[in-house]
């Protein structure tokens, strides 16, 4: 379950509804000020795309979680093909596949 909290403050959860009125139980009337965010399915991102959620959006009078799909940033790309092209850089340095894999292997013991 997700709210907005009375500052606008999104997302937020039941524990953070139980903070701010400590006698609050499920099935009571939210406090003054907060909203109910319906959950939405987050939709499937293609190849060099990535989902982020926006701020809910109003629909049919109810407050909904939305999503945005965009492209990856040169960073994000970057980041992801990081372990790729440096295995692509050793590899034209002159190391084999196993000397690769072993210099990986002893960086991670």
């Amino acid at each position: 379950m997700l709210y907005i909290n009375p500052d606008n403050e999104y997302p937020r959860h039941i524990g953070d509804v139980k903070l701010a009125k400590p006698s609050y139980k499920d099935g009571d009337t939210l406090p003054t000020g907060w909203v109910k965010v319906e959950e939405s399915e987050r939709p499937t991102a293609g190849a060099d795309k990535v989902t982020v959620e926006g701020n809910p959006e109003e629909v049919n009078g109810v407050m909904t979680q939305s999503w945005t799909v965009r492209d990856l940033t040169q960073e994000e790309l970057d980041r992801r093909n990081a372990p790729a092209n440096a295995k692509a850089k050793l590899i034209a340095l002159g190391l084999t596949e196993a000397e690769v894999s072993a210099l990986v292997q002893g960086l991670v013991r």
